[in-house]
C-alpha cells in the first residue's frame, strides 16, 4: 500500500530517522514549551540534535472525510528554533537530557532516576516522545509516515499513534515571496488536496 500510493503520487524516497523528543516546562516560559530532538550516541546516550519551542499555529481545519480511511487536518504553521539559548536554559535542558535513561519497556521510551526529572522549581520534563518515520518528497511536497509512542508526565498517560502527514512545500515557499499572489496559493492548494482526496486517504500505515 505504502509503495503503491508513493509512486501513484510521483514521490521519491528522501530519509529513514529515529529520534527521541524530550519535552522540558520553564517556568518562566509559561506559554511555551521546550522541545529536545535527541538522537542515540553509541553508547546509548541522548545527544540534542535541535532545540524548539511548541509550533505556532496560524490556522486549523479538521475536514471529516466520509466514505474515506482517513480524515484529514490543513494546518498552517510555523516552527520557532532556538538557536541562542541563555547559559542557564542551556545548562538545564543538557543536565535533564544526559540524565535520561532509554528504556524500550517504558511509555515514550524513556525515563528519568528518581528526582532528576527536574532542576529546582524552574525546569521540569513534561513528555517524551519515541518517533520513527520514513520520508519521501518531490518538487511540491513532501510525504512523513511516523510512528509515534508518547508519554505526557502531567497526566501519567501515554499512548501510541501512526501519523501520515504531507508537508505543502512548493506553498511554503510560496508564502515566503514578497510579492505573494493570494490566487497562485489558493490553486495550488486546491490542486493538492484534491491530489490528497484522491490518492491518500484510504491509506492504513503498516506497523
Amino acid at each position: 500500500m505504502e509503495r503503491t500510493m508513493v509512486k501513484r503520487i510521483g514521490l521519491d524516497f528522501d530519509s529513514s530517522k529515529k529520534h527521541y523528543h524530550v519535552k522540558v516546562s520553564d517556568k518562566n516560559r509559561s506559554d511555551s514549551t521546550i522541545s529536545c530532538k535527541c538522537t542515540v550516541e553509541e553508547d546509548g546516550s541522548l545527544a540534542i540534535h535541535k532545540v524548539e519551542l511548541n509550533q505556532v499555529r496560524h490556522l486549523v481545519e479538521d475536514i471529516s472525510c466520509l466514505f474515506k480511511g482517513l480524515d484529514l487536518r490543513l494546518m498552517l504553521s510555523k516552527k520557532r528554533i532556538l538557536k541562542n539559548l541563555d547559559s542557564e536554559v542551556e545548562n538545564a535542558v543538557k543536565s535533564l537530557v544526559s540524565t535520561a535513561i532509554i528504556d524500550p519497556n517504558v511509555k515514550g521510551g524513556v525515563r528519568w532516576p528518581l528526582g532528576k526529572e527536574s532542576i529546582g522549581e524552574r525546569f521540569s520534563i513534561v513528555g517524551v516522545w519515541h518517533t520513527g518515520y520514513k520520508a519521501f518528497r518531490n518538487e511540491t511536497m513532501r510525504l512523513k509516515l511516523r510512528h509515534a509512542d508518547r508519554f505526557d508526565h502531567r497526566t501519567s498517560t501515554g499512548g501510541v499513534s501512526d501519523e501520515v502527514t504531507f508537508k505543502l512545500t512548493a506553498i511554503s515557499c510560496k508564502l515566503e515571496e514578497d510579492d505573494l499572489a493570494e490566487s497562485a496559493v489558493k490553486e495550488m492548494l486546491e490542486s493538492a488536496v484534491q491530489m490528497l482526496w484522491d490518492n491518500a486517504l484510504n491509506y492504513r500505515v503498516v506497523p
